[in-house]
């Protein structure tokens, strides 16, 4: 198990070289508005105590990912499933009109998220670029997945699991190389939580939330799942973001691996109650 720090900031050039004379390598993506830099960096990388430090001190976007070894995800009963690549944003974007668009939102709350309940087909904008990937996630919407066509039936269909249309926004057509997965909430179990995992509680609607869990083992369920893939009870997030963690069973988990699908990762849950810590992403 290694911890990898994903950090991304906007620049001046001395920052630049400052960097590079740590021995770091940075992609930078740039446009006629900004140069954004990005580097990973292992903690157990000579000069991270020296990055740590900047992180802090240029407020840098720090986002951390635990990368596993093979053998401790086929060790895991369960796994909580990442997205690695989101591509693109549900429609309508703009004052995010894809909320009453997609979702009953008589129990949402917009301080802190929660609440929402989808009862129509999620929209984008045109057919994915899909390149080598496989599932995807859209930005805004962390705890639904799609799909190819091709991937549903070979590997989610077979397991059980049922598809959404897709439909494309101002056209009204449903797409063709898109489905999303219909996942479904866990009405039995809930996640063996420990009693001091860190939590916001809405000042609005009173409801709780997690903060992402981004170090160490995801908590497993009180159960074992149900079905082969499934959405938590508990909504995890900060601010005006809220989503439920996504679950799936080591026989899916391998289908997955066995298929070699691009776009996801995963997380082993922990069978011990209350061995995880939560860190919340500098921004």
């Amino acid at each position: 198990m290694r911890t990898i720090h994903r950090v991304s900031f906007t620049p001046e050039f001395w920052q630049l070289e400052q960097l590079r004379d740590l021995g770091l390598e940075v992609e930078a993506s740039q446009n006629s508005f900004v140069r954004l830099v990005s580097f990973d960096i292992e903690e157990s990388h000579p000069t991270w105590p020296a990055v740590a430090s900047l992180i802090k001190d240029w407020k840098m976007g720090d986002v951390i990912m635990m990368k596993f070894t093979r053998s401790e995800l086929n060790r895991a009963r369960s796994l909580q499933m990442q997205s690695s690549w989101y591509h693109g944003y549900p429609q309508p974007d703009d004052d995010f009109g894809y909320l009453s668009a997609s979702f009953d939102l008589s129990e949402y709350c917009e301080k802190c998220g929660i609440g929402k309940r989808q009862i129509a087909p999620i929209q984008i904008k045109h057919e994915p670029k899909w390149g080598r990937n496989n599932i995807l996630q859209l930005h805004w919407l962390y705890d639904e997945f799609f799909v190819l066509p091709d991937v549903w039936e070979s590997v989610f269909q077979t397991s059980g699991v049922g598809c959404l249309p897709v439909i494309q926004f101002k056209s009204g057509q449903v797409l063709q190389t898109v489905l999303q997965l219909d996942l479904k909430v866990t009405e039995k179990s809930g996640l063996q939580l420990s009693k001091d995992q860190p939590c916001e509680t809405c000042v609005s609607c009173g409801r709780t939330k997690y903060l992402p869990i981004c170090r160490s083992l995801f908590p497993t369920l009180t159960e074992p799942p149900a079905d082969p893939i499934l959405k938590t009870q508990e909504y995890f997030g900060s601010g005006a973001s809220a989503w439920k963690a996504i679950i799936v069973s080591t026989q899916l988990y391998q289908k997955i691996r066995d298929h070699k699908l691009n776009g996801v990762r995963f997380i082993p849950c922990d069978q011990h109650k209350g061995n995880n810590k939560s860190v919340r992403p500098n921004r």
